[in-house]
């Protein structure tokens, strides 16, 4: 979903600088920076190329970075470092925080200076806001008001996004869990949960207890953009 609200956000109309993603003959595509070449930044990368921005990925994972550019040659791939980091946002007209690091607090990657520094109208999609957000001018909002403006910057920080594809979600969500589900109905919850690792490592409670290793350190649920 980042990339087709992105683009909207891009327009005028938006409170956006008047941009198309895939720009035209004689004028350049948008400049989209993505933090994070997980799930969440890999299919991003692939909305976005199919919309013709130009896309840049940031990581910290060398093996990451590897795996996304041998997967679409076109895009550009950095270091996770602070520097790429503030070149990186320097020129984007899109960011995209997709970072994820599971039972903790999102890192901050990008701070307010680097915020001030981006071009104006600048597009901030923090998808990491469910665990923090990975900007310092993040703050969670809603699908009734979905974006505000700090430093210059439009963000947009809505936790739940896919409730605006509410049919679509339901129905990605149903067909995962369903043999989950359907195995807990044949061979009742204590079997299913011996049998099923997968089954084993979801169970936070159990017994009236906290069985979850994150739960039991502290730390937040892990969670997807």
């Amino acid at each position: 979903m980042a990339a087709q609200i992105a683009a909207r956000l891009l327009q005028n109309n938006w409170g956006g600088k008047g941009i198309l993603m895939g720009g035209v003959p004689g004028v350049p595509p948008a400049e989209v920076v993505i933090l994070g070449a997980g799930i969440v930044g890999t299919y991003a990368t692939q909305m976005f190329l199919g919309m013709g921005a130009h896309v840049t990925v940031i990581d910290q994972s060398i093996m990451a970075l590897q795996i996304l550019w041998d997967r679409f040659p076109g895009i550009v791939t950095m270091i996770s470092t602070k520097r790429n980091i503030e070149r990186a946002t320097a020129f984007a007209d899109v960011l995209v925080g997709a970072v994820l690091t599971p039972g903790e607090r999102a890192p901050i990657l990008v701070t307010r200076e680097m915020v001030r520094a981006m071009k104006p109208r600048s597009v901030i999609m923090d998808i990491s806001i469910d665990q923090g957000g990975c900007v310092e001018t993040s703050r969670p909002t809603s699908h009734e008001h979905p974006v505000y403006i700090e430093e210059g910057a439009l963000h947009y920080c809505v936790p739940n996004m896919p409730g605006a594809v509410a049919r679509t979600a339901t129905h990605a969500f149903v067909n995962v869990a369903m043999p989950y589900i359907e195995e807990i109905a044949n061979k009742g919850m204590e079997n299913a949960i011996h049998e099923n690792d997968a089954l084993a490592k979801a169970v936070n409670t159990h017994n009236g207890e906290l069985v979850h290793l994150t739960l039991l350190s502290g730390g937040g649920d892990d969670g997807l953009g």
